[in-house]
């Protein structure tokens, strides 16, 4: 990875970080609209920032590790309160996965 790749990565993690900060000095608003928004913001960030480690890491298996890291951090909260409804297609790959693979 180039360095000026690496920078914007981590810029990346930066940017994403703030987001969180202002998610979480939003979050006993009377209105969910700003949180709302900046849940969006930090999705968007996200999936970019997942896209740009994939795609710039000559396919290092050692960027799963840093995805996981990524996602530990950033969203341990979305994690514990995740409910899929039952007729969710992310429902039966979760399925899939815990019947196959724990």
């Amino acid at each position: 990875m180039k360095d000026n790749k690496l920078y914007h990565i981590l810029d990346l993690i930066e940017e994403i970080a703030k987001v969180d900060k202002m998610i979480f000095l939003h979050e006993d608003s009377s209105s969910n609209l700003m949180s709302d928004q900046y849940k969006n913001q930090k999705l968007k960030l996200s999936n970019y920032l997942v896209k740009e480690l994939l795609s710039n890491s000559d396919n290092r298996s050692e960027v799963m590790y840093i995805i996981k890291l990524f996602i530990e951090k950033f969203y341990t909260n979305e994690m514990n309160h995740l409910k899929f409804d039952d007729n969710d297609n992310l429902k039966k790959i979760e399925n899939v996965f815990i019947e196959n693979y724990n």
